[in-house]
């Protein structure tokens, strides 16, 4: 860019002040765009518009001429104008030049065009509040044949000059009836800018003209809310007149607009307007007092308390709830009156909701003063839900009042009230409980207190149960003990479970089945084998199998040595619905002593559907091992006689994945990426896994590859993606290739997973899209989030299916014979993402090619 050389004006014979003004303006603008400009980036980039640049880089160099804002750039960007591809780009970089220039140069262009071009560039002048085309924009408002009429309307709706407004009133209450709604659009954006100007009068006349208009309801919804906010004096009683509209439309924008402009005027004529209002009507003034009210509201909405309408009724109750500390003690008051069970639930809601210590004490005087049991268990409640730890000294004395329903509410709460302070008190309340009922809401405050309060709070417990000389005590702190899992009770409780006191010991091995870890489970099994009494025996199995549960759930030990102990179990087990838990806690167990367990019930006519679906479950996983041929006949004998007939199809579905012949080989030696090329910052061996990605964020897409190519083949892996932020995908490429650019991709077939599309097939930077997809619903009931989920892919000829843990969710054949049938196999994580996806169980068997 040349630099700015000087001008005498006065020889040049600018005489005329105006263009003087003008010409000194221009120079000003264009020294200040040199200066914004210093490097000359605004005529590299009209070089880029003038040359034979591909489409991307002209679009992305008109937005980049409009974020300078150089008027420099104004012929440039018009002259791209009528262009299809580039019209939108030019325009939009034509926007963020402040220069009128800008605006002449699309006013001039306008003359030109037709459709859609056309309608583009009056919504450019609208944006540039252009006042210069009000009149061109007049002109094309009026013209149907134009083809940008509502365009139009629109525009001088932004540029909102007087001219512009005198047009849209008239063309709203005299135009056409095709253009009102147009014209009603315009009228809201005028009126909008008005109010926004402080223009108040003039907006509440444009806002009014539009709501008494023959159109839209929206339009006129609009309006109705910027009618009452451009109101002062009047605003109230308009409100209210707006409140009172048959119009349901019309009455709800005045009750949301409400929310915005709540003020102590506007309150006390909602007040008087409930007084009086019909009964139809106070409804809906109750919900418009719920966001605007004062001090007299309470009394006002309180009054509504005794309408005979349930439903004004109702809406009261709810409406106090939300008047703040000064309603409390009045719905306090109502909880102590007999309500109907619906309304009653309103107020406890209502109460609980309300914020602040004051309520507390409210309901704290209420309770000590009631002596209607009903009121206390209420209020006791309240105080509970409520957290109010000034009220645990009054709870605690009702924990052993003579109601027995007060006697459990009292200890309910307790159990988030109560501390360490306490907890001496609640031992013998515990003690002393005289039903079932108390003792079972006492054993269950105190382990929410020691559960809360450490390890002291579990001795003062276990000092109890070994001082215990009653049964009834000693069994209440063995469930105490158990429920807590506190490690130095254990050794106590192990030795309970073999206590000559049948009950005792009863107890010991049904509590025992809560602790939260595997600890106990060769005491549960001696028991399970040895026990005195069939009873005891049974207790104990049922022991194991619960907490064998807990142990699969939370993944908390191998799965071989779960298989162990319900192989025990299976021994002892005599019931079949013992059995049947057994059986489906195997079909969680992806081994092969889990396999042949469940396969010895295949003839077992009142276990072979458990059999099967635990079968089905594992095989996946366990198709390509060292017992695929048995696993393969066992299926296919399931599929001829299973009654199921879902069993029998997915039973025949997984045989049919598993071949009979070549031997699968892994893919990973579990030490080292060995047969695998990728980027080592970013593909990793950890604990036998592969890994791949950073929680700390993940820039682009990255691949590990196989070195070899595989063409007909049946892999299967497991894995689990987990992050925190971004894209959170990942996928696993198959009969694909690396790319030279970007180096870090590949393309090629991709099964899918995470981010919601798990199970799905997609070609990965090549067709770009889907070419398969399971429903929604088949992926979340599928794929386990976060945790370890088993993929198969088979690929045969042109046929891919893909099976997401056991259930086969692609089935798909490639009709493109251009697409290669053969490649790399490949591990992704996804860019943009802050995530980590880990690949374990890599096993391939296929063809030699």
């Amino acid at each position: 860019m040349s630099a700015v050389q000087p001008v005498n004006l006065a020889a040049s014979g600018w005489h005329d002040r105006g263009a003087f003004a003008a010409a000194a303006l221009t120079i000003l603008l264009l020294s200040a765009a040199q200066a914004a400009d210093p490097t000359g980036e605004t005529q590299k980039l009209i070089s880029v518009l003038q040359s034979d640049a591909a489409l991307f880089d002209k679009a992305r160099a008109c937005q980049q001429l409009g974020e300078i804002g150089s008027a420099e750039a104004v012929p440039s960007l018009a002259a791209l104008i009528p262009d299809l591809h580039l019209s939108a780009y030019a325009r939009s970089g034509l926007e963020g030049i402040p220069d009128p220039r800008a605006a002449a140069a699309l006013r001039d262009v306008a003359q030109t065009l037709k459709g859609p071009l056309l309608a583009g560039v009056v919504n450019s002048l609208g944006v540039l509040r252009d006042r210069q085309a009000v009149q061109l924009l007049t002109k094309l408002a009026v013209d149907a044949a134009s083809g940008c009429s509502d365009e139009a309307f629109l525009a001088l709706g932004n540029i909102s000059t007087t001219e512009a407004i005198l047009f849209l009133r008239q063309a709203l209450t005299n135009g056409p009836a095709g253009s009102r709604a147009a014209a009603a659009a315009a009228c809201l954006l005028a009126a909008d800018a008005q109010r926004f100007h402080g223009e108040m009068n003039q907006a509440a006349s444009l806002y009014d003209l539009i709501r008494n208009a023959e159109v839209p309801m929206s339009c006129r919804v609009a309006a109705t809310r910027g009618a009452i906010l451009s109101r002062n004096a009047d605003r109230a009683p308009f409100l209210v007149e707006q409140l009172r509209s048959d119009k349901i439309a019309i009455r709800n924008a005045a009750l949301l607009t409400i929310r915005e402009i709540p003020d102590d005027r506007l309150a006390t004529a909602l007040n008087w307007e409930l007084s009086r209002a019909a009964p139809e009507m106070r409804e809906v003034l109750l919900l418009a007092l719920a966001d605007c009210h004062n001090a007299q509201s309470t009394p006002a909405v309180l009054a509504q308390v005794d309408s005979n309408r349930p439903e004004v009724r109702k809406t009261a109750l709810t409406v106090l709830g939300r008047l703040g500390p000064d309603a409390a003690a009045a719905l306090i008051d109502l909880l102590q009156k007999n309500l109907p069970a619906e309304e009653k639930s309103v107020v406890m809601n209502a109460l609980a909701a309300q914020e602040g210590p004051v309520i507390g004490d409210l309901l704290l005087q209420a309770l000590i003063s009631t002596p209607v049991a009903e009121v206390r268990i209420d209020l006791i409640r309240l105080l509970g839900r409520r957290g109010a730890a000034k009220a645990t000294p009054e709870i605690l004395k009702l924990a052993g009042a003579p109601d027995k329903d007060v006697r459990v509410a009292a200890l309910s709460a307790l159990k988030f009230l109560a501390s360490p302070h306490e907890l001496p008190a609640l031992v013998d309340l515990a003690r002393s409980c005289p039903d079932e009922d108390t003792r079972s809401a006492a054993e269950n405050a105190l382990v929410s207190v020691c559960s809360r309060s450490g390890e002291a709070a579990s001795e003062i417990v276990l000092a109890e149960y070994k001082r215990a000389t009653k049964s009834s005590e000693r069994n209440l702190w063995i469930s105490v003990l158990a429920r807590i899992g506190f490690p130095k009770a254990l050794p106590a409780l192990e030795t309970a479970a073999s206590d000559p006191d049948p009950a005792v010991a009863d107890n010991a091995l049904v509590q025992l089945a809560h602790w939260p870890d595997p600890a106990p489970m060769d005491t549960l099994l001696k028991a399970m084998e040895t026990g005195n009494t069939a009873a005891l025996r049974n207790d104990a199995l049922v022991s194991v199998i619960d907490l064998a549960t807990t142990v699969v759930e939370e993944d908390q030990r191998p799965e071989a040595t779960v298989v162990l102990w319900l192989r025990r179990a299976d021994v002892a087990a005599q019931s079949i619905s013992e059995k049947r838990r057994i059986l489906g806690i195997l079909g969680q167990l992806k081994t092969t002593e889990s396999f042949q367990l469940l396969a010895s019930y295949i003839d077992n006519p009142d276990l072979r559907n458990e059999a099967a679906s635990g079968l089905v479950q594992i095989a996946p996983i366990l198709a390509n091992g060292p017992e695929a041929s048995e696993l393969k006949a066992a299926l296919e004998k399931l599929a001829g006689t299973v009654g199921n007939a879902d069993l029998r199809d997915r039973a025949l579905q997984v045989a049919k994945t598993i071949s009979a012949e070549g031997a699968p080989v892994s893919l990973f030696d579990g030490r080292s990426l060995a047969g695998w090329e990728g980027n080592t910052n970013v593909w990793r061996v950890r604990d036998r896994v592969i890994v791949g990605g950073s929680m700390e964020g993940n820039p682009q897409n990255e691949f590990l590859a196989t070195l070899r190519n595989y063409t007909n083949f049946v892999l299967s892996l497991e894995y689990k993606l987990v992050g925190t932020d971004g894209f959170i995908n990942s996928g696993v490429q198959f009969r694909s290739q690396r790319v030279s650019d970007p180096p870090n991709e590949m393309n090629g077939y991709q099964a899918d997973l995470g981010a919601g599309h798990s199970g799905c097939l997609y070609d990965e930077s090549r067709r770009n899209k889907f070419l398969a997809r399971c429903s929604d619903e088949t992926i979340h009931r599928l794929e386990k989030p976060g945790d370890w989920n088993r993929y198969e892919l088979r690929c045969e000829g042109t046929h891919v299916q893909i099976w997401l843990n056991g259930e086969k969710t692609v089935d798909y054949a490639e009709l493109d014979a251009a697409i290669p049938q053969n490649g790399l196999i490949g591990l992704q994580i996804h860019g943009g993402s802050k995530a980590e996806v880990s690949f374990r169980n890599l096993m391939i068997q296929a063809d030699q090619k």
